[in-house]
């Protein structure tokens, strides 16, 4: 029953909802599968606002030989999506970015960052765990390959994560 409600939450199919412990942990989740996939690709882009787990792991990730994009964002905290288009290159393995800003609120084009990724074969990440609830999530409307959300952002108790993964999306568990 709960994998059919999350699934009613964001549009999806009910077996594309894998349960986690938390955000960070399907945040973590989304970034190692595109890795795990994408053996040969080296390059992970992000934005140098997201929330503490992708950029905490997107350091360590560096000090294991990944190269880290991270946009910046202008003094509104709006992401310029022509940075995202200059930054994707052949070695893009994964573009992880938020939907809605933990700390300012701001909204991220996210369907134009879904149509860019997909344009240009390269994997989206979307931690949606801000937006949940308070924004129509509708993932068959805008290409995303994987989305993070937690439950105790809309009532639910704290240590129930999950993650989205659009079928077809491989998928190499983290933990």
């Amino acid at each position: 029953i709960a994998r059919t409600q999350v699934a009613g939450l964001i549009g999806s199919n009910p077996a594309e909802v894998i349960f986690t412990s938390c955000a960070t942990e399907s945040n973590n989740a989304a970034i190692h599968a595109a890795l795990h996939a994408n053996p040969g690709k080296h390059h992970i882009i992000t934005s140098t606002v997201e929330h503490s787990s992708v950029l905490s792991y997107c350091m360590a990730l560096e000090k294991k030989g990944y190269l880290v994009t991270y946009l910046p964002v202008d003094r509104d905290g709006l992401l310029k999506v022509a940075d995202l288009e200059n930054a994707i290159t052949h070695d893009t393995a994964i573009v992880s970015l938020m939907w809605a800003n933990n700390e300012t609120g701001v909204l991220f084009p996210v369907e134009q960052i879904g149509e860019i990724c997909i344009s240009r074969g390269v994997t989206y990440h979307c931690d949606a765990v801000q937006a949940a609830g308070k924004v129509k999530i509708d993932v068959r409307k805008f290409p995303v390959s994987f989305l993070s959300l937690t439950g105790h952002k809309f009532h639910a108790p704290k240590g129930i994560g999950a993650l989205y993964v659009r079928r077809k999306t491989p998928f190499a568990p983290f933990v």
